[in-house]
């Protein structure tokens, strides 16, 4: 009985720290990967982006090639006649209803006979770049392979102009050549342009404008010198705070003054009309068929005649002080007014809603 209790008491000794290394070491053994244990399953791939969808090719409609071709025919029978300008017109129509070799080598070939070189040159270029059909005519292939000809034989009778622009440090301009605007860049700016004449206008923030007319011919390359005034431009008007710019349309001045001044003209039109008249009157009484007495020749005469100038005039300028009155009618007066407001809120109750209205 003794060892017994001996050997239990031995046994709960060694229980108590056994557990407690034990306890220490699972979590080591859990986290530890066996030398033989199996490789784990890669993670699945993130889904790739769905690839963009292809442009959409819009066939023509049957109209649209239908109305195209009659306009291909047009145009060949119009340049045959020699209108190239009637040409150009349906060979355009032609081909922005049906983009082809055939309709764009056309109407690069009107331009060029109009001598539009660098129209014509962009448009054999453009022919390269059109994607061949599936079942191309000869006639197609034909028009890419003289396309790629002629846009190489144009390339060097393409005239260029450069623009030398001078303006002070930070200064600003802006440069149209037959009124399309161009973009500057450095002190030296080429341009391709067509053959013939050019106006070339600058002008630098709020300065006065600077032009320049330039003939160039096929193949040439000019220079075009350009030093437009600066004057900075006006800081915009920027209302106060609290404020808004109002522009006010106002009756035009000039319309109180042609019917006041008309009005007045009138008047005297009418006085100097009744004395002329009764000056006459006076004058028929005092003189015979054949005679008429010095005085009344130097009184109701000449009073007749002085008041019948006064007339004239006055009706003549009734009628222009009455065109003018009517004219501006038509041409109010804009006056800006900065007008400042004051946020009123005011609350509103009605049958079925309620909130606030006024001015913010």
């Amino acid at each position: 009985m003794r060892a017994t209790h001996g050997m239990r008491r031995l046994l709960r000794c060694v229980r108590l720290p056994l557990g407690i290394t034990i306890a220490l070491l699972l979590p080591t053994l859990a986290h530890a990967a066996p030398a033989d244990a199996p490789a784990s399953s890669p993670a699945p791939a993130p889904a790739s982006a769905p690839a963009p969808a292809p442009a959409v090719h819009v066939e023509p409609s049957a109209g649209d090639l239908a109305t195209a071709r009659s306009a291909l025919k047009e145009g060949l029978a119009l340049r045959e006649k020699g209108d190239l300008l009637g040409a150009l017109g349906r060979f355009t129509t032609a081909h922005d209803l049906v983009p082809t070799p055939v309709t764009a080598f056309e109407l690069g070939k009107t331009h060029l006979l109009m001598g539009h070189v660098l129209q014509a040159h962009e448009l054999f270029i453009k022919i390269g770049r059109l994607p061949p059909a599936l079942e191309e005519s000869q006639r197609s292939a034909t028009a890419r392979e003289e396309a790629s000809r002629l846009a190489i034989d144009l390339e060097p009778r393409i005239p260029t102009l450069r623009i030398h622009l001078k303006l002070p440090p930070d200064a600003t301009a802006t440069v149209r050549i037959d009124d399309d605007p161009i973009a500057t860049s450095g002190a030296v700016t080429p341009r391709a342009v067509e053959p013939g004449k050019h106006v070339i206008v600058a002008r630098a923030g709020d300065g006065p404008e600077e032009r320049v007319t330039m003939e160039i011919g096929e193949g040439e390359t000019k220079d075009v010198d350009l030093a437009p005034q600066w004057v900075p431009p006006k800081a915009p008007v920027v209302p106060p705070s609290g404020g808004q710019i109002v522009y006010l349309r106002q009756t035009n001045p000039l319309v109180f003054v042609g019917f006041t001044a008309s009005s007045v003209a009138l008047t005297l039109t009418g006085v100097a009309g009744v004395v002329a008249f009764n000056a006459a009157g006076r004058a028929h009484d005092r003189c015979t068929t054949d005679y008429c007495p010095q005085y009344v020749r130097d009184s109701d005469i000449t009073q007749m005649r002085a008041w019948i100038v006064v007339a004239a005039v006055s009706g003549a300028a009734t009628i222009g002080f009455f065109t003018l009155a009517v004219l501006s009618i038509s041409k109010p007066v804009n006056e800006k007014v900065i007008a400042r407001v004051t946020p009123r809120v005011k609350p509103y109750v009605g049958p079925g809603a309620a909130g606030v209205v006024g001015t913010f």
